[in-house]
């Protein structure tokens, strides 16, 4: 290894010693023991940073000389390299760990398993938008025609909204293969509720399947398609019909490829997802190994797959960032998808609204000064941005004053729900308030450690909750502690992504249940799988989420590879406009800059729908670099 090693990204140091255990191995095989080449480093290091940025290759053009000849000759007599042409389909060795896959213009390397999983998911796409365009029956044209009458807005006939929606179902509706891709709010989920009561206008028997990575997301689909059709009960009868008989199902993706059917037998190539439509939320969740997965079980010539997401969101934790591939816009796939823009949850003059477009839209011409004076508007007690900056290296004060009225409205209805049950009286509607009061604001950060990091949110969370009902320190249990499931326990029916409150059971008071009350769900938290405390939660967990109040810590350090727009934009718009509810956003430690086309952020809290209006410190003058 080289010298400048400590210079090297922890994901470089990672890559550069399975590049060196891959290079041993051979080495014993061969029966020599020869000293690693650099350009394996050099390789090592380019996957690495394609990993950083949620790709799982590198690429190159033609007139670019990224690895020479030479080196890619030595790489494949060593059986490290496999030489791929992209027309080829064939299987490679898989003792060969890379493979380079030959373009006409471009070059791109991958690690097998990676380059198998890409391709796996172009060919099943291909395979859909292959198929023949489905030719519409009166009744959905009818049905589309009918909803173009729905008004959102009961002031105005002018919903510019309307025919960006109605365009897109259209659209949706002749395609085996669709992608709705759209910001907070735009109206992914009306869209969907017209796309399926077009369908079943159709055809009633029609079977639909929903669908998400995670079992919050997948609550959060199934809510907002309620809601949307309870609102307008007459636009979405057969939807919201089906919704009342149970007979539009959603789970998580992992469960449906568990699920198995009326032959006892387990979803596969051979046996595909008995469904008609498959509809799946949260998109920009899915790694390429759960799209793989997932396509492998759906047969193109019968299923409609709709994806839906937003695609500026961050992408998988996973290797790949499929939403954002697919929807790229110079991409194969521009007749297959469309994009929502018009907001109903921000208007394009919120805060929050020009926030998270100029994160959007920000790249190496990026001022940051001009970013701010935009955010500077006059005390007109109505919608406003204060901007201060604190200099501990603690939990910041203005975090604790914002988190403080929120956690006393969460702690009087815990206090109300617990004092019935001491009366024997279980109410659930005190319950279901208790959970309201829970999801109404959480504290997003971008990394677990540090003095604004997660578990040390949770820690002073967990000690005001605790000192509250009189629990000892170090109990694990304890009336309204806030509860993240971490993984899929399908025997359970929980899964990774799912919140609930740890309540008393209503029998045995010394005894504790999870409510989970996205599904009005009880567990005995003593069969709980791996769980976190989740009063603060990581940016990457809270996507599919969405709560009236929200903070958002990012890091110190200005190299912190978190950072990023991706990761700045899916906190800032977890936050949730409600009517009649100031919004508003308080920056601290705040200093912008862009590198590599990426938006980085120091030390920021941004606060929304502050409607108590807390102030703390003094302005200052921010200095805002663009390096």
């Amino acid at each position: 290894m080289t010298d400048n090693q400590t210079e090297l990204s922890p994901m470089q140091l990672a890559y550069r010693a399975i590049g060196l255990s891959l290079w041993q191995t051979r080495q014993r095989a061969l029966g020599t023991n020869e000293n690693p080449p650099e350009c394996l480093f050099k390789l090592m290091d380019a996957l690495a940073i394609a990993d950083e940025k949620g790709s799982v290759c590198i690429q190159w053009e033609k007139t670019e000389a990224f690895l020479g000849g030479e080196e890619i000759q030595l790489l494949t007599e060593k059986r490290l390299l496999a030489q791929k042409p992209q027309s080829d389909r064939e299987n490679i060795d898989e003792e060969i760990p890379f493979v380079l896959d030959i373009g006409k213009r471009v070059n791109r390397l991958y690690m097998q398993r990676h380059f198998e999983q890409e391709r796996d998911v172009a060919t099943k796409i291909l395979a859909f938008t292959q198929q023949d365009s489905f030719s519409l029956a009166t009744a959905a044209t009818q049905t589309l025609k009918h909803l173009d009458t729905l008004r959102y807005n009961e002031s105005s006939d002018d919903d510019p909204s309307r025919a960006e929606q109605q365009g897109t179902v259209a659209e949706a509706l002749k395609k085996h293969f669709f992608i709705i891709t759209g910001g907070p709010g735009t109206g992914k989920t009306t869209v969907v509720a017209k796309l399926l009561e077009c369908l079943l206008a159709q055809d009633a028997s029609l079977k639909v399947a929903l669908a998400a990575p995670t079992g919050k997301a997948t609550s959060r689909i199934m809510q907002s398609l309620m809601g949307s059709c309870q609102r307008f009960p007459t636009f979405f009868s057969r939807v919201l019909k089906r919704i009342q008989e149970e007979t539009l199902p959603a789970r998580t993706i992992h469960k449906w490829l568990l699920t198995r059917n009326i032959k006892g037998l387990i979803p596969s190539e051979k046996e595909p997802l008995d469904t008609d439509v498959m509809i799946v939320d949260e998109a920009s969740m899915i790694d390429l190994r759960l799209a793989q997965r997932l396509l492998k079980v759906i047969d193109p010539k019968r299923t409609r797959l709709i994806l839906l997401g937003d695609k500026f969101q961050l992408s998988a934790v996973g290797p790949g960032s499929v939403l954002a591939d697919l929807t790229a816009e110079d991409g194969a796939l521009a007749n297959n998808m469309a994009e929502l823009t018009i907001s109903h949850r921000f208007t394009s003059d919120s805060n929050v609204g020009r926030l998270a477009q100029a994160i959007k839209s920000a790249n190496s011409s990026f001022n940051g000064e001009d970013f701010i004076n935009q955010f500077k508007k006059a005390e007109d007690g109505k919608d406003k941005v204060s901007i201060r900056l604190y200099r501990t290296g603690f939990v910041d004060p203005s975090l604790i004053s914002w988190i403080r009225p929120h956690i006393k409205s969460y702690l009087q209805a815990l206090d109300d729900y617990l004092r019935d049950l001491e009366n024997l009286i279980a109410d659930e509607n005190l319950l279901k308030k208790l959970w309201d009061k829970a999801e109404r604001f959480r504290i997003l950060a971008a990394q677990r450690e540090g003095a604004n990091g997660v578990n040390a949110i949770n820690r002073l969370m967990e000690s005001i909750v605790r000192e509250h009902v009189g629990v000892e320190e170090g109990s694990l249990f304890y009336p309204g502690r806030l509860v993240i499931i971490r993984k899929n326990t399908p025997v359970l029916d929980v899964y990774n992504g799912d919140v609930g409150i740890v309540i008393p059971q209503a029998d045995d008071t010394s005894r504790y249940d999870l409510y989970i009350g996205d599904r009005h769900k009880r567990i005995p938290v003593g069969l709980l799988p791996e769980h976190d405390t989740a009063y603060a939660m990581t940016i990457h967990q809270s996507q599919g989420s969405q709560f009236e109040h929200v903070a958002v810590l990012l890091p110190v350090a200005d190299d912190n590879p978190l950072c990023c727009r991706e990761l700045f934009y899916t906190g800032v718009t977890r936050a949730q406009k409600k009517r009649r509810s100031l919004e508003r956003l308080r920056a601290l430690r705040l200093r912008f800059f862009v590198r590599q086309n990426a938006l980085v952020v120091w030390q920021i809290a941004f606060v929304a729908n502050d409607e108590n209006g807390l102030r703390h410190g003094s302005p200052i003058n921010l200095i805002l670099k663009c390096d």
